[in-house]
């Protein structure tokens, strides 16, 4: 069908995907069905998004991952997802901006919203020293009530998190931002957090940050030291303080690490204790600075990895406070009697 009706625009998928599909014992066979269903021969490498249903991941993603590393087309920077429910459904969408729902999966991705994760990525995760992957999951856009059947777009909220090939469970949107944290992957967002008990909120953009983590060994203990370093401009200053006060601006500083720290926390508890599940790459930076122990301990490590003891140095700035003051300018007097 043709562009629906009205003014210009950016246009929109209207109705320009095709889809087809088809059953096989495995990959190439049911591929080389489909090619009977398609006048034109199937070419891989143009293919930029790869999508697993949550079925097929937690049933094993093993032979058809295979099929697509060992054939030479297909793209070795395809970004991959976990749908939830069939991915066919999220191919059908025709959105609104984008001229595929794949197309917009492709372009969310590199807004870094979420976890990024390429072909070559992916076989990376699954061969490393942790035997754990991670991928974004898809949900669908619930439609607008004036908008057609398939209008709707794809959008990305958490993370499969794998063992080996299986998916073995999600983490929320919230934690999927510490994994990101803990792995060095933001690169630049919002972040949003209260100061104090009574005050409003503050809003820090873009934050820039820098993470490392240092492994150490200390006889049958393993520690992970987490060094972060990031700053921020206020964007949005909801409470009554002013920032030009160096003693409020420390107190801003400190609740912008908090903020920082809880995030980490809470992604730490839900992949080492939860899931038991290294998608940090905890295992790696050992195996570097730690060889032979490495060697001593590595199939072990799925025991290991929630014994790691985890200590946070966070250093948490807030820049160029002059250019958003607060609403009034809590007085210094004041602000001590807090």
């Amino acid at each position: 069908g043709g562009r629906r009706g009205g003014g210009g625009g950016g246009g929109g998928a209207a109705k320009r995907t095709t889809i087809r599909s088809e059953k096989g014992f495995d990959t190439a066979d049911a591929l080389s069905k489909l090619q009977r269903k398609i006048p034109r021969k199937l070419f891989w490498g143009q293919c930029k998004v790869f999508i697993f249903s949550e079925a097929i991941a937690k049933a094993g993603i093993r032979e058809q991952f295979d099929f697509l590393v060992r054939h030479p087309q297909p793209r070795e920077r395809a970004y991959m997802f976990v749908s939830k429910g069939k991915a066919a459904d999220l191919l059908e969408l025709y959105p609104p901006i984008e001229r595929s729902s794949a197309e917009v999966l492709k372009e969310l991705t590199d807004l870094q919203i979420g976890m990024k994760v390429t072909l070559e990525q992916l076989s990376i995760m699954l061969k490393g020293e942790a035997q754990a992957a991670a991928l974004p999951l898809v949900y669908i856009l619930p439609k607008p009530k004036s908008a057609d059947a398939y209008q709707s777009i794809p959008y990305l909220f958490g993370t499969a998190l794998f063992k080996k090939d299986k998916m073995i469970g999600e983490i929320s949107e919230k934690t999927t931002r510490g994994v990101m944290w803990l792995r060095n992957e933001i690169v630049e967002y919002t972040s949003t957090f209260k100061v104090g008990e009574t005050d409003g909120i503050v809003s820090l953009k873009p934050v820039h940050a820098n993470v490392k983590l240092i492994p150490k060994i200390e006889g049958d203990t393993w520690k992970m030291t987490v060094k972060v370093w990031t700053e921020g401009d206020i964007v949005q200053n909801g409470t009554l303080m002013n920032p030009m006060n160096p003693e409020l601006l420390a107190i801003m500083d400190k609740a912008f690490q908090n903020d920082v720290r809880e995030r980490i926390q809470l992604a730490l508890r839900e992949t080492q204790q939860r899931w038991k599940t290294d998608i940090l790459g905890f295992a790696k930076e050992f195996h570097r600075k730690y060889p032979k122990q490495w060697d001593k301990a590595k199939d072990r490590w799925e025991e290991l990895f929630p014994k790691v003891e985890v200590t946070t140095e966070i250093d948490a700035h807030i820049l160029r406070p002059g250019l958003i003051n607060s609403p009034g300018g809590m007085p210094k007097e004041e602000a001590k009697e807090k």
